[in-house]
């Protein structure tokens, strides 16, 4: 026997009633059990003459995208140049805002491919275009920058502000870091002469100046770096600033200290000979029993330290040498 419904207009009129907001929450609705028996839970199928949208049956208003008819693309443009926005930014601001019209896309770049589109800067009236659109035809970075430099600016804070007013060309961009090759700093870029990158005293300001901290090591340095004391003159990895002049931590500290390659180690052809007659006079086998070695009374009354580093692996890095240092065959 065929289910009896109640009728479109009868069914729809109950529904609204409820004040659903969704599809979603019919849905809901209709698995609590609350749903009398004659109003269906496909009404889009029950009701297919007089169907129009889930935003109709609700009550809502809401139009599913597919079913929006938009305007033509150069009638929508047109309302849009009327609200006079500047960027991008404020059509996304005015998309949120509640006030577009139904039939105005929020994203005519999709709705109107293929049937008018360009760019934000046609659809908003601003002319404007990102920097992808416009990369290849911005000024050179020097007329852009001689133009930058007339305006009087002092820092990014105020450029960025002047490209809000809307006074900017639009072959001028807003981020210049267009200019990849060419690009500076802002300070450049505006003509104050402020320059962001550091510029370091000389190494032996900087040697002076670490020498006056009496630090021990290398490792309490980074530590003094890291503590937010160290002057911004100063860098926190002087062996790589400083390479030309660079002999060591213990040189650079004051300590006199001297690193296992900053030491003056035989060379390996040499090493290796030494290490393997160590190993036959006092019977080490592996590594593990030539650092044992290392550390008693008999390896520290002789020179070997002088002239043969305790891990060898980490001096002879051109040689290549394994940890077993070749100490037996």
């Amino acid at each position: 026997m065929k289910k009896k419904w109640r009728t479109f207009k009868e069914a729809r009129k109950f529904v609204r009633s409820l004040k659903l907001k969704s599809n979603k929450n019919w849905r809901v609705y209709c698995k609590s059990s609350k749903r009398p028996s004659d109003i269906p839970t496909n009404p889009n199928r029950t009701y297919k003459k007089e169907w129009i949208t889930w935003g109709d049956w609700f009550g809502t208003g809401t139009i599913a995208k597919y079913y929006i008819k938009y305007r033509p693309f150069k009638e929508a443009r047109k309302f849009v140049h009327s609200l006079k926005l500047k960027n991008q930014s404020d059509w996304r601001e005015y998309t949120k805002s509640g006030k577009k019209p139904a039939d105005i896309p929020s994203d005519p770049n999709v709705v109107y491919k293929n049937k008018g589109w360009k760019n934000m800067g046609d659809w908003t009236g601003t002319g404007n275009l990102s920097a992808k659109e416009m990369s290849k035809g911005y000024r050179s970075f020097e007329n852009a920058r001689k133009f930058a430099r007339k305006l009087g600016l002092k820092n990014r804070e105020e450029w960025m502000r002047y490209c809000k007013s809307g006074k900017k060309p639009t072959d001028i961009p807003t981020s210049p870091l267009v200019y990849k090759k060419e690009w500076i700093d802002y300070g450049d870029w505006l003509g104050t002469g402020y320059i962001h990158k550091k510029t370091f005293s000389s190494f032996e300001k900087a040697r002076d100046f670490a020498q006056s901290l009496n630090l021990k090591g290398q490792k309490d340095w980074h530590e003094y770096a890291k503590s937010g004391k160290l002057p911004k003159y100063i860098p926190s990895n002087p062996q790589l600033n400083y390479k030309k002049e660079w002999k060591g931590w213990g040189e650079f500290l004051g300590t006199g200290n001297i690193s296992n390659r900053d030491l003056p180690f035989l060379p390996w052809s040499e090493a290796e000979i030494e290490y393997k007659m160590i190993a036959k006079k006092y019977g080490l086998k592996n590594r593990a029993d030539w650092l044992r070695f290392t550390k008693t009374d008999e390896y520290k009354k002789t020179n070997l330290s002088k002239i043969l580093p305790i891990y060898p692996e980490r001096v002879y890095t051109k040689e290549k040498v394994g940890r077993k240092m070749g100490l037996v065959k």
